[in-house]
């Protein structure tokens, strides 16, 4: 089965409109989502919507998520992070945060397991070395592990007695070795922080044991003039342009 794996939307809806056209050009046939559609953006209510109409979508909250649904104090955000919360919260509506409270913070399937941060803490913690596998591993019943929240497109794994950790490329491939114990992270699609402002996402060909990233231009500049004309912190918009 092609499945489309995304995270971090964070009410981009520019950028999460380009990635879902992907997806469907691409002839997927199931979603896996890592959680934090809001947050951060100006766009709550939209990429909400677009996302709970997706078929065959497994999906978890994350940090933002929960934050915007008062079951994370918006005091653990730097401030800016923090002004973003507390404008989403004044702004998201009932049917939106219904959604994202029905959304769990981790999810097993035969085929995977999904979180937003680590399988050990999987809303707060970031998964971003392969030295965390051994850790991470009593708490997984099965792999692989797709994670968001670094907001960087990466693979973790731990096969023949061997770590490894990649930082992945535009249409980059990793192919998954027999037993290995893999994590993988899409990238952010709505605020990437590896100095490519373009939106990330992966596809998963779980027959083929294939991930493979894709960056993809979105019009940055509506979604920054969104963000100003709603009043969000003016460092949130400019990041956008640089990745970061």
């Amino acid at each position: 089965m092609l499945f489309g794996v995304f995270a971090d939307v964070h009410s981009n809806l520019e950028a999460l409109s380009v990635v879902l056209d992907f997806f469907k050009t691409s002839r997927v046939e199931s979603y896996i989502f890592c959680g934090d559609l809001v947050g951060y953006g100006p766009d709550p209510d939209g990429c909400v919507e677009s996302i709970s109409q997706l078929s065959r979508l497994h999906a978890v909250c994350g940090n933002h998520d929960l934050a915007a649904i008062g079951r994370l104090s918006p005091e653990w955000f730097n401030p800016y992070a923090r002004a973003a919360v507390e404008w989403t919260i004044a702004a998201v509506s009932a049917q939106s945060r219904d959604f994202l409270a029905a959304l769990g913070p981790k999810l097993e399937t035969p085929d995977f397991t999904l979180v937003h941060g680590t399988p050990k803490r999987p809303t707060d913690e970031y998964f971003l070395s392969p030295e965390q596998i051994p850790i991470q591993a009593p708490f997984v019943s099965v792999w692989p592990v797709f994670c968001g929240h670094s907001h960087m497109p990466q693979c973790l794994r731990q096969a023949a007695g061997r770590l490894e950790s990649r930082l992945l490329e535009d249409r980059q491939i990793i192919v998954a070795e027999t037993g290995e114990l893999a994590a993988y992270n899409p990238g952010a699609v709505g605020q990437p922080r590896d100095y490519d402002k373009r939106a990330c996402c992966a596809l998963w060909d779980s027959q083929a044991r294939s991930f493979q990233v894709f960056r993809l231009a979105y019009d940055c500049a509506a979604t920054q003039a969104k963000m100003r004309q709603r009043g969000l912190p003016e460092s949130l918009a400019r990041r956008l342009s640089y990745g970061q």
